[in-house]
C-alpha cells in the first residue's frame, strides 16, 4: 500500500515524521510523536553524527532530517563524489558483516562513497546499547517519499533501475498522477544476465549516464544492488545510488507495509514472512538467526569508522603503472633491474606449455614492468631448451624434482627486487590487461594477494574460491562432492556461487595455479612450506598470508585460461592431495579438530573407493608409515614424478 503524499512545504522535521515514526507508534499525519520518540530528533547533529560497528558494518547513526538533509545536499552537488545509501538490517550484515563473503567491498577507498543506516529492529536495539541513545530506523522504504518530496522541490532528476517494466510502468503512471513536478528522466529493467556482465554493466552505466539522473534509484535485491552499484556506479554519472531493495514494489503497491503494531514492536519480519513464505523463509528462519549472533558479537562502538570514508580527493583514481617506453615492447627486464611484477613459474615436462605463456605475457610488458624467473624441475631437457628461445628470462635448473613449494622458493631466491610476486602455473594463458587489473586492486585495497578468474578450455569459469579448511565443510564436501553445490559455506570448502566470481571481495584462500603477492606479503611471509611439496601449500601460503595481517582479494576484470592438469595424475598423486590436507590440519586445527578432520577425510576416500588412486588414498590417510613412499622433493636429475 502507498503512503500518502506529503506536500513539499515546511521545515523538513514536519515533512518526514509521518513516514518515520510510525514504527515509534506515531499515526501517519500526527506531528507530535510519544516523548521516546521524539529523542531521536533532538541530540545529535547530522555532521556530528557517529559511527558505529553493527554486525562488522560500518553504519552511521544519524537522525532522519540529518539523513534526508545530506543525501539531498550530495545529490545537488557536482563536486563531491557519488554517495550509495544503503540500509542495514539482519539480511546486510549475513552478506556484508563479519565473516560474508562480500565482507570490505563497501569499504573505501572507492569511486562510491558509502552511507550505511540502521533499518531492522534488531539493529536499531544493538546501536542504543552502545550509545544509550535511541535512533530511528531508516528503511529505504521510509526515506523514499520524503526523498521524492525534495527531488521535486530542489529540481533533481531520477532515475529507476530494477523491478519489471511491468511494475516501473505503474509507478510511472502512479507518478503522473500523484506527481506531476518530479523529473524522471529514465527507467531500466536489465535482465540478471547483463548486471552479470561486465561489458554489458558498463555498456548499461553508460546508458544511464547519457540520461544524466541525479539520483539513481536502484532496486535490484541485496546483494546485487550494493555491488552494483561499488562497481559500476560512478559510471553512471548519479550523484546518489539508493540502495533501496524492494522499494519499487512498495512504490508499485505490490508490497503491503506492515502495520504500525507490527512495525512498533519489530515485527515487521514476520508481517512479511506471512506475505511471502516461500521467498523469505529462508533469510528470516535460517540465515536470519545466524546473522543476529554476528550482530550480538561483532558490533562495537566505532569512532574511527567515520575516518574510514576516503576523501574526494582519494576517489576514484585509478592506480595503474604507465606503459614502459625505456624497453623494447613485449621484452622483459633482467633480474638484477626492479619490477612491477616477478613472474614466478614451476615447470615439470612443460615444453609446450611455456610458449603460449610467455607470449601471453609479452601483451601484459607493453604496460607493466615484468621480470620471469623459471624454475624447471622437469627430469629431461626439452622444457630448458624450449625456455632457451627466451633469452630475457631466467631459467633456473633446481637439480631434480623439488615440487611445487620448492620450486617457487628457487624461484623467488633469483628473482631480485619486485613490486609484486605473481605466482603462475605453466599451463595458464593471460589475457590482456589482467596483470593491471590485480595492481590496481592491490593498490587501491592494500591487499596482500590477488587472485584473478580462472577460465577452462570452454571459457567456463573454473571454481577457484576456496575457504578455510575445517572439520564441517570437510564433512560437507566428503558427503556431496560437487553435487549440491547451493550448500551453505559452512559445508563447502569449494565457493561453487557463481555470483561470487562477478564481484571483487576478499577471499580465504584460492588455488595456486595465479597468486599475486605483494612484496610486503612476501617479506613477512617468508618462504613456503616445502613439506606439502604439491598440493595444499598455497592453502599454507594463503593462511600465512592473512596471519600476518593482509587481505587476500579476488579480482573478477583479471582472467587466465587454465589447461589444468599439468602436475599429472597418478595414485600417488590423489593419495597425497589428501595426505597434504592432514598435514595441513595438523598444523593449524589443533589435535582434536585435526583428528576429526582427518576422518572426514578418510570418509570422502571411502566414498570413492571404486574411482582410481582412492584405495590408495584411503590407505595412506590411515597409515602415516605409507607417506614416506608418496612424492617428496628428490635432487636427481634422474628423479621424476609419477
Amino acid at each position: 500500500m502507498l503512503l500518502p503524499k506529503i506536500v513539499p512545504t515546511g521545515d523538513l522535521f514536519h515533512r518526514v515524521v509521518p513516514y518515520l515514526y510510525p514504527r515509534r507508534g506515531v499515526a501517519a499525519g500526527n506531528l507530535h510523536p510519544e516523548p521516546h520518540a521524539r529523542m531521536v530528533e533532538t541530540g545529535v547533529r547530522a555532521s556530528d553524527s557517529p559511527w558505529v560497528s553493527l554486525g562488522g558494518v560500518p553504519v552511521r547513526l544519524m537522525e532522519a532530517d540529518g539523513a534526508l538533509g545530506e543525501i539531498l545536499d550530495r545529490a545537488g552537488s557536482p563536486e563531491a563524489p557519488p554517495l550509495g545509501v544503503c540500509s542495514a538490517n539482519l539480511d546486510h550484515i549475513r552478506h556484508f558483516g563479519a565473516g560474508s563473503r562480500w565482507i570490505g567491498t563497501l569499504d573505501p577507498p572507492g569511486p562510491v562513497e558509502w552511507l550505511t543506516l540502521i533499518d531492522g529492529a534488531p539493529l536499531a536495539t544493538e546501536a542504543r546499547r552502545l550509545t544509550s541513545q535511541i535512533w530511528p530506523r531508516l528503511a529505504g522504504s521510509d526515506l523514499i517519499h520524503p526523498l521524492l518530496d525534495g527531488a521535486t522541490t530542489r529540481g533533481l532528476r531520477l532515475g529507476f533501475l530494477g523491478g519489471s517494466e511491468e511494475t516501473q510502468k505503474l509507478i510511472a503512471r502512479k507518478f503522473a498522477a500523484e506527481r506531476p513536478d518530479l523529473t524522471v528522466v529514465g527507467w531500466w529493467a536489465p535482465a540478471r544476465s547483463t548486471l552479470g556482465d561486465a561489458a554489458s554493466s558498463r555498456k548499461l552505466a553508460d546508458e544511464i549516464r547519457q540520461a544524466a539522473p541525479d539520483v539513481l534509484v536502484v532496486g535490484l535485491g541485496k546483494p546485487r544492488q550494493e555491488l552494483w552499484i561499488a562497481e559500476y556506479g560512478h559510471l553512471t554519472g548519479a550523484k546518489v545510488l539508493l540502495a533501496f531493495g524492494a522499494v519499487v514494489d512498495f512504490l508499485a503497491g505490490h508490497v503491503r507495509r506492515a502495520p504500525v503494531w507490527a512495525s512498533s514492536h519489530g515485527l515487521e519480519w514476520a508481517w512479511r514472512l506471512m506475505l511471502e513464505p516461500r521467498r523469505l523463509a529462508r533469510r528470516y528462519l535460517v540465515e536470519g538467526p545466524e546473522a543476529y549472533v554476528k550482530l550480538r558479537m561483532a558490533s562495537s562502538r566505532d569512532t574511527a569508522a567515520g575516518g574510514a570514508v576516503a576523501s574526494p580527493v582519494a576517489i576514484g583514481i585509478d592506480v595503474v603503472p604507465e606503459p614502459v617506453p625505456s624497453r623494447r615492447q613485449g621484452s622483459f627486464v633482467p633480474t638484477t633491474d626492479r619490477a612491477d611484477v616477478a613472474v614466478v613459474v614451476v615447470t615439470y615436462n612443460n615444453a609446450d606449455d611455456v610458449g603460449p605463456l610467455v607470449a601471453s605475457l609479452r601483451k601484459e610488458a607493453a604496460a607493466v614492468r615484468i621480470k620471469v624467473v623459471v624454475a624447471d624441475n622437469s627430469p629431461d631437457e626439452s622444457t630448458f631448451l624450449e625456455l632457451s628461445h627466451h633469452p630475457d628470462i631466467t631459467a633456473v635448473r633446481t637439480g631434480g624434482n623439488l615440487g611445487y613449494a620448492g620450486g617457487i622458493n628457487a624461484a623467488l631466491s633469483v628473482a631480485g627486487e619486485a613490486g609484486s610476486y605473481l605466482i603462475l602455473n605453466p599451463d595458464l594463458r593471460v589475457e590482456p590487461g589482467a596483470l593491471a587489473a590485480m595492481l590496481k586492486r592491490m593498490n587501491t585495497q592494500g591487499a596482500g594477494m590477488v587472485v584473478p578468474v580462472l577460465l577452462d578450455n570452454d571459457a567456463s569459469i573454473y571454481p577457484s574460491l576456496r575457504r578455510e579448511p575445517g572439520v564441517l565443510r570437510a564433512l560437507g564436501d566428503a558427503a556431496l562432492g560437487s553435487h549440491v553445490k547451493a550448500r551453505p559455506g559452512w559445508l563447502s570448502e569449494m565457493d561453487f556461487d557463481p555470483e561470487s566470481y562477478l564481484h571483487g571481495h576478499r577471499v580465504d584462500w584460492a588455488t595456486g595455479a595465479a597468486l599475486l603477492i605483494s612484496a610486503d606479503a612476501a617479506k613477512a611471509v617468508g618462504e613456503w612450506d616445502e613439506q606439502f611439496f604439491l598440493y595444499s601449500e598455497e592453502t599454507d601460503y594463503c593462511h600465512r598470508v592473512r596471519d600476518a595481517g593482509f587481505a587476500i582479494w579476488f579480482e573478477p576484470t583479471a582472467r587466465m585460461w587454465h589447461a589444468r592438469g599439468g602436475s599429472g595424475s597418478s595414485p600417488q598423486l590423489t593419495a597425497l592431495m589428501s595426505v597434504n590436507r592432514v598435514r595441513y590440519a595438523a598444523k593449524y586445527l589443533g589435535r582434536g579438530r585435526a583428528m576429526a578432520f582427518r576422518g572426514a577425510v578418510l570418509a570422502a576416500e571411502v566414498a570413492r573407493f571404486n574411482k582410481p588412486g582412492h584405495r590408495d588414498a584411503a590407505l595412506a590417510v590411515l597409515s602415516q608409515r605409507r607417506w614416506a613412499a608418496l612424492p617428496q622433493a628428490t635432487r636427481s636429475r634422474k628423479a621424476a614424478m609419477p
